[in-house]
């Protein structure tokens, strides 16, 4: 079986897309040494680092020197070129990690990730507004497989869209076994001072875009300062959409000192934040898995979260939820996390027994099963 792939969503910064992406195709190359795969890579400036190309048996990597927007214009506008092109061989099967089918002469699948930019379009950025929200639906009636990573996204789809059930598979993110293992003293004192961290501090890992709500997030940082005790709040992520009006709300609020922002950091140095701070707090508006919230339960840290979307699900009752939308209810949350140690070491106990049902290589079989299931072997 001849198997595609785009590479380009972990180019660069890996978020989101970019995670999945990644850890599906090191996983699969650790589990199949049978078929043969296809990983297109494209961009003006950017070229792909030799260490992130997963090791496959076979395969067969193509780089080019095309502007990523040109291609997802040709690939997601025109439906040209083939994938198959750039490999000069047929495919059986590509593997879109977004909503919209690649071009191919062989079987389609798309994996979505979530429905946000069709429930709130005006949430996000104008590219992702005009290019999903306008292709989703012609996409998803052409292909031939949809994997969902939860089952609230699958429920969004077969009610927004005329799907055959039977079409749409539900298969879970992973989460890498490394959250697990603890980090040195020394290795926290270094990510501590090269951060300036403090003693006590809140964390939010995510991009700072309008859906993950930090501007609320900040409204009962202040309640808590207001009426309760100070501690800072660090903020681990891209500027996204949303980063002007929280850095404005910051200084409404009177909360310079309390607010860090870091920007995006790596994967090793994050995995210091969780075994650092004191709580995890997750106020997102929706998300169609919650990763983040996997990352803190891994590493003993409690977790806080929305009671929205996919979150419940995913968490079940290792996390406290709050309302995201009552500021209120978010502080209040907050500080039972903080304060209540009974409470506290019951999250943590749930939160590392929770986290053992996610694992790559789970997401790694059930992807090859379902593309066989596809293609009829």
């Amino acid at each position: 079986m001849r198997i595609g792939f785009d590479v380009r969503p972990f180019l660069k910064e890996e978020t989101g897309v970019g995670i999945y992406l990644k850890n599906l195709l090191f996983s699969l190359s650790h589990i199949d040494q049978d078929n043969e795969y296809f990983l297109f890579s494209s961009s003006l400036k950017d070229r792909f680092n030799a260490q992130k190309i997963p090791h496959f048996m076979k395969m067969s990597f193509r780089d080019f020197h095309y502007p990523v927007k040109l291609m997802n214009f040709l690939w997601y506008k025109v439906g040209w070129p083939k994938l198959d092109h750039f490999f000069k061989e047929k495919l059986d099967i590509t593997h879109s990690p977004t909503p919209l089918i690649l071009p191919t002469h062989g079987k389609k699948v798309v994996t979505v990730y979530d429905l946000f930019f069709m429930d709130s379009p005006y949430k996000v950025d104008r590219e992702t507004r005009n290019t999903f929200v306008r292709g989703i639906k012609s996409s998803l009636r052409k292909a031939d497989g949809v994997i969902t990573i939860s089952q609230f996204i699958k429920q969004q789809l077969l009610e927004k869209f005329s799907l055959d059930p039977n079409k749409v598979k539900v298969i879970y993110l992973g989460i890498q076994q490394d959250y697990w293992k603890d980090i040195s003293a020394d290795e926290l004192e270094k990510i501590k001072k090269k951060y300036d961290l403090p003693r006590s501090f809140l964390l939010f890992v995510g991009t700072i875009e309008p859906r993950k709500n930090v501007l609320n997030l900040l409204n009962a940082l202040k309640i808590i300062h207001e009426k309760h005790k100070k501690i800072s709040l660090v903020i681990v992520g891209r500027r996204g959409q949303d980063y002007e009006n929280v850095l404005e709300k910051v200084r409404v609020l009177g909360l310079e000192n309390w607010v860090i922002f870091t920007g995006y950091i790596p994967e090793k140095e994050l995995k210091g934040f969780y075994h650092l701070a004191s709580l995890f707090v997750f106020p997102s508006l929706y998300e169609g898995f919650g990763l983040p919230i996997l990352e803190a339960m891994a590493s003993g840290l409690p977790v806080v979260t929305s009671r929205r979307a996919a979150l419940p699900e995913i968490a079940i009752d290792a996390a406290l939820y709050f309302n995201p939308e009552e500021q209120e209810d978010i502080a209040e949350k907050i500080l039972i996390g903080l304060k209540d140690e009974t409470l506290r070491k019951q999250l943590i106990h749930k939160g590392k027994g929770r986290v053992r049902d996610f694992n790559w290589r789970k997401t790694a079989e059930e992807t090859l099963n379902f593309y066989l299931s596809i293609i009829g072997e």
